[in-house]
Protein backbone atom coordinates (compact mmCIF):
# COMPACT_ATOMS: atom_id res chain seq x y z
CA UNK A 1 0.00 0.00 0.00
CA UNK A 2 1.47 3.37 -1.04
CA UNK A 3 1.87 6.37 1.22
CA UNK A 4 -1.16 8.13 -0.28
CA UNK A 5 -3.37 5.05 0.09
CA UNK A 6 -2.15 4.50 3.65
CA UNK A 7 -2.91 8.11 4.56
CA UNK A 8 -6.40 7.94 3.07
CA UNK A 9 -7.06 4.67 4.91
CA UNK A 10 -5.98 6.19 8.24
CA UNK A 11 -8.15 9.28 7.67
CA UNK A 12 -11.13 7.08 6.85
CA UNK A 13 -10.60 5.04 10.04
CA UNK A 14 -10.31 8.19 12.17
CA UNK A 15 -13.43 9.74 10.66
CA UNK A 16 -15.32 6.47 11.02
CA UNK A 17 -14.49 6.29 14.73
CA UNK A 18 -15.27 9.95 15.27
CA UNK A 19 -18.71 9.86 13.67
CA UNK A 20 -19.79 6.36 14.63
CA UNK A 21 -22.68 6.77 17.10
CA UNK A 22 -21.59 3.86 19.23
CA UNK A 23 -18.66 1.53 19.45
CA UNK A 24 -19.27 -2.15 20.01
CA UNK A 25 -18.43 -1.69 23.70
CA UNK A 26 -20.71 1.34 24.24
CA UNK A 27 -23.73 -0.72 25.10
CA UNK A 28 -25.49 -1.95 28.22
CA UNK A 29 -24.75 -5.58 29.03
CA UNK A 30 -26.89 -8.24 30.70
CA UNK A 31 -24.96 -7.60 33.90
CA UNK A 32 -25.75 -3.88 33.60
CA UNK A 33 -29.44 -4.69 33.21
CA UNK A 34 -29.37 -6.67 36.46
CA UNK A 35 -27.79 -3.71 38.25
CA UNK A 36 -30.42 -1.34 36.80
CA UNK A 37 -33.29 -3.59 37.91
CA UNK A 38 -31.79 -3.98 41.37
CA UNK A 39 -31.35 -0.21 41.71
CA UNK A 40 -34.95 0.47 40.67
CA UNK A 41 -36.44 -2.29 42.84
CA UNK A 42 -34.41 -1.58 45.96
CA UNK A 43 -36.74 1.00 47.55
CA UNK A 44 -39.62 3.41 47.11
CA UNK A 45 -38.54 6.37 44.98
CA UNK A 46 -39.81 9.94 44.69
CA UNK A 47 -40.20 11.66 41.33
CA UNK A 48 -38.33 14.90 40.69
CA UNK A 49 -40.83 15.94 37.99
CA UNK A 50 -44.38 15.46 36.82
CA UNK A 51 -44.71 12.24 34.86
CA UNK A 52 -47.55 12.49 32.32
CA UNK A 53 -47.95 9.62 29.90
CA UNK A 54 -50.21 8.53 27.07
CA UNK A 55 -52.96 6.19 28.25
CA UNK A 56 -54.64 4.22 25.52
CA UNK A 57 -56.40 1.10 24.36
CA UNK A 58 -55.82 -1.41 21.59
CA UNK A 59 -57.20 -4.82 20.65
CA UNK A 60 -55.21 -6.52 23.41
CA UNK A 61 -56.13 -4.17 26.25
CA UNK A 62 -54.75 -0.94 27.67
CA UNK A 63 -51.27 0.49 27.34
CA UNK A 64 -49.06 3.33 28.60
CA UNK A 65 -46.58 5.23 26.44
CA UNK A 66 -43.97 7.65 27.85
CA UNK A 67 -43.95 11.39 27.33
CA UNK A 68 -41.14 12.15 29.78
CA UNK A 69 -37.60 11.55 28.51
CA UNK A 70 -34.54 11.67 30.73
CA UNK A 71 -31.00 11.67 29.35
CA UNK A 72 -27.81 11.76 31.45
CA UNK A 73 -27.81 15.57 30.96
CA UNK A 74 -31.44 16.70 31.30
CA UNK A 75 -35.11 15.81 31.48
CA UNK A 76 -37.97 17.01 29.33
CA UNK A 77 -41.55 16.22 28.41
CA UNK A 78 -41.96 15.41 24.75
CA UNK A 79 -44.70 17.05 22.72
CA UNK A 80 -47.65 14.71 22.64
CA UNK A 81 -48.81 13.37 19.29
CA UNK A 82 -52.38 13.96 18.15
CA UNK A 83 -54.63 12.14 20.60
CA UNK A 84 -58.09 10.73 20.00
CA UNK A 85 -60.73 11.50 22.60
CA UNK A 86 -64.39 10.60 22.19
CA UNK A 87 -66.83 7.71 22.47
CA UNK A 88 -64.36 5.47 20.65
CA UNK A 89 -61.29 7.08 22.21
CA UNK A 90 -58.05 5.21 21.78
CA UNK A 91 -55.53 7.48 23.49
CA UNK A 92 -55.29 10.47 25.79
CA UNK A 93 -52.79 12.17 28.11
CA UNK A 94 -52.97 11.07 31.74
CA UNK A 95 -51.28 12.95 34.59
CA UNK A 96 -51.90 10.65 37.50
CA UNK A 97 -48.38 10.83 38.95
CA UNK A 98 -46.82 14.16 39.85
CA UNK A 99 -43.59 15.52 41.24
CA UNK A 100 -42.71 14.20 44.71
CA UNK A 101 -45.12 11.27 44.42
CA UNK A 102 -43.78 8.00 45.85
CA UNK A 103 -43.48 5.26 43.23
CA UNK A 104 -42.34 1.68 42.99
CA UNK A 105 -40.69 0.05 39.97
CA UNK A 106 -43.03 -2.26 38.06
CA UNK A 107 -41.64 -3.22 34.64
CA UNK A 108 -38.54 -2.56 32.54
CA UNK A 109 -38.01 -2.56 28.78
CA UNK A 110 -34.35 -2.11 27.93
CA UNK A 111 -33.11 -1.73 24.34
CA UNK A 112 -29.33 -1.90 24.71
CA UNK A 113 -28.56 -1.23 21.05
CA UNK A 114 -30.72 1.91 21.06
CA UNK A 115 -29.63 3.11 24.49
CA UNK A 116 -33.18 3.37 25.83
CA UNK A 117 -34.61 2.22 29.15
CA UNK A 118 -38.40 2.37 29.47
CA UNK A 119 -39.53 2.20 33.09
CA UNK A 120 -43.12 1.55 34.17
CA UNK A 121 -43.95 2.89 37.63
CA UNK A 122 -46.74 2.29 40.10
CA UNK A 123 -47.77 4.89 42.65
CA UNK A 124 -47.87 3.98 46.34
CA UNK A 125 -49.04 5.69 49.53
CA UNK A 126 -50.50 9.08 48.47
CA UNK A 127 -50.36 8.04 44.80
CA UNK A 128 -51.74 4.55 45.38
CA UNK A 129 -53.21 2.98 42.27
CA UNK A 130 -51.76 5.47 39.80
CA UNK A 131 -49.46 4.33 37.00
CA UNK A 132 -47.11 5.95 34.52
CA UNK A 133 -44.09 5.22 32.35
CA UNK A 134 -40.95 7.24 31.66
CA UNK A 135 -38.11 6.71 29.19
CA UNK A 136 -34.39 7.13 29.70
CA UNK A 137 -32.45 7.85 26.51
CA UNK A 138 -28.76 7.91 25.54
CA UNK A 139 -28.05 5.24 28.15
CA UNK A 140 -24.95 3.41 26.93
CA UNK A 141 -23.30 2.65 30.28
CA UNK A 142 -24.11 2.28 33.97
CA UNK A 143 -22.68 5.75 34.51
CA UNK A 144 -25.21 7.13 32.01
CA UNK A 145 -28.01 5.31 33.83
CA UNK A 146 -27.00 6.59 37.26
CA UNK A 147 -26.84 10.19 35.98
CA UNK A 148 -30.33 9.89 34.46
CA UNK A 149 -31.58 8.11 37.59
CA UNK A 150 -30.46 11.00 39.79
CA UNK A 151 -32.27 13.48 37.52
CA UNK A 152 -35.49 11.44 37.64
CA UNK A 153 -35.65 10.13 41.19
CA UNK A 154 -34.91 10.97 44.81
CA UNK A 155 -34.57 8.36 47.55
CA UNK A 156 -36.53 10.49 50.03
CA UNK A 157 -39.28 13.14 49.77
CA UNK A 158 -37.92 16.22 48.01
CA UNK A 159 -38.57 18.57 50.93
CA UNK A 160 -36.28 16.42 53.11
CA UNK A 161 -33.34 17.35 50.87
CA UNK A 162 -33.56 20.92 52.17
CA UNK A 163 -32.28 21.01 55.73
CA UNK A 164 -32.70 24.80 55.92
CA UNK A 165 -36.46 24.78 55.24
CA UNK A 166 -38.78 25.34 58.25
CA UNK A 167 -40.46 22.24 59.65
CA UNK A 168 -43.94 23.64 59.02
CA UNK A 169 -43.13 24.10 55.33
CA UNK A 170 -41.86 20.53 55.08
CA UNK A 171 -44.97 19.21 56.83
CA UNK A 172 -47.24 21.15 54.47
CA UNK A 173 -45.44 19.79 51.41
CA UNK A 174 -45.70 16.26 52.80
CA UNK A 175 -49.48 16.77 53.15
CA UNK A 176 -49.74 18.35 49.67
CA UNK A 177 -50.92 21.62 51.23
CA UNK A 178 -50.13 25.21 50.26
CA UNK A 179 -49.43 27.85 52.90
CA UNK A 180 -48.67 31.54 52.52
CA UNK A 181 -45.00 32.41 52.45
CA UNK A 182 -43.92 29.37 50.46
CA UNK A 183 -41.28 29.93 47.80
CA UNK A 184 -42.03 28.96 44.21
CA UNK A 185 -39.95 25.79 44.57
CA UNK A 186 -41.78 24.80 47.75
CA UNK A 187 -45.17 25.39 46.09
CA UNK A 188 -44.02 23.50 42.99
CA UNK A 189 -43.33 20.42 45.11
CA UNK A 190 -47.05 20.53 46.02
CA UNK A 191 -48.68 21.54 42.74
CA UNK A 192 -46.41 20.29 40.01
CA UNK A 193 -46.10 22.17 36.72
CA UNK A 194 -48.81 24.82 36.25
CA UNK A 195 -50.92 24.83 33.11
CA UNK A 196 -49.99 28.46 32.45
CA UNK A 197 -48.22 31.40 34.13
CA UNK A 198 -49.08 35.10 34.13
CA UNK A 199 -46.55 37.75 35.20
CA UNK A 200 -46.95 41.44 35.95
CA UNK A 201 -45.60 44.23 38.13
CA UNK A 202 -47.49 46.29 40.72
CA UNK A 203 -45.94 49.12 42.72
CA UNK A 204 -42.49 47.76 41.97
CA UNK A 205 -43.42 44.24 43.11
CA UNK A 206 -43.14 41.21 40.81
CA UNK A 207 -46.48 39.39 40.58
CA UNK A 208 -46.73 35.85 39.24
CA UNK A 209 -49.91 33.81 38.94
CA UNK A 210 -49.87 30.08 38.34
CA UNK A 211 -53.00 28.62 36.78
CA UNK A 212 -53.02 25.03 37.98
CA UNK A 213 -54.25 21.80 36.48
CA UNK A 214 -57.04 20.59 38.72
CA UNK A 215 -57.65 17.33 36.87
CA UNK A 216 -55.39 14.44 35.99
CA UNK A 217 -56.89 13.90 32.57
CA UNK A 218 -58.61 10.82 31.20
CA UNK A 219 -57.55 7.33 32.17
CA UNK A 220 -58.30 4.50 29.75
CA UNK A 221 -59.65 1.19 30.96
CA UNK A 222 -61.40 -1.53 28.93
CA UNK A 223 -63.68 0.74 26.92
CA UNK A 224 -64.11 3.25 29.73
CA UNK A 225 -62.66 6.70 30.28
CA UNK A 226 -62.44 8.09 33.78
CA UNK A 227 -61.58 11.72 34.44
CA UNK A 228 -59.84 12.14 37.77
CA UNK A 229 -59.42 15.32 39.77
CA UNK A 230 -56.35 16.46 41.66
CA UNK A 231 -57.77 16.72 45.14
CA UNK A 232 -57.03 19.79 47.24
CA UNK A 233 -55.56 22.08 44.58
CA UNK A 234 -56.94 25.60 44.03
CA UNK A 235 -57.63 26.95 40.55
CA UNK A 236 -54.64 29.32 40.77
CA UNK A 237 -52.02 30.63 43.17
CA UNK A 238 -50.29 34.02 43.35
CA UNK A 239 -46.72 34.98 44.24
CA UNK A 240 -45.41 38.42 45.16
CA UNK A 241 -41.65 38.75 44.85
CA UNK A 242 -41.37 34.96 44.81
CA UNK A 243 -43.52 34.28 47.91
CA UNK A 244 -46.94 32.64 47.90
CA UNK A 245 -49.60 35.18 48.95
CA UNK A 246 -52.94 33.91 47.70
CA UNK A 247 -55.01 31.08 46.30
CA UNK A 248 -58.14 31.10 44.14
CA UNK A 249 -60.63 28.36 44.86
CA UNK A 250 -62.13 26.26 42.04
CA UNK A 251 -65.43 27.55 40.68
CA UNK A 252 -68.77 25.93 41.51
CA UNK A 253 -68.63 24.28 38.08
CA UNK A 254 -65.62 22.34 39.35
CA UNK A 255 -67.43 21.05 42.45
CA UNK A 256 -66.42 17.45 43.16
CA UNK A 257 -68.99 15.61 45.28
CA UNK A 258 -67.28 12.24 45.08
CA UNK A 259 -63.64 13.25 45.72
Amino acid sequence: MGKTSTSLWLIACILGCAFSPLSAEAQLTKADKKVIKKTLKSETLYLRMDAPCISGEHDFGTYLRPLVQISPEDANTAEAPELKVGFFATSTIYRGIRINDPVNFDELDLEADEGTVEIELEGVESADGERTVIEMVQIYSLDDFHKAFDLAFARRPLQEEHDDWPSEIKAAIADRKLIDGMSKRQAYYVTGTPESIETSEENGLQIEIWNLRTDKGLQMGWGLMRKKRVRGLPASISFTDGKLVGRKKPSVDELDLDG
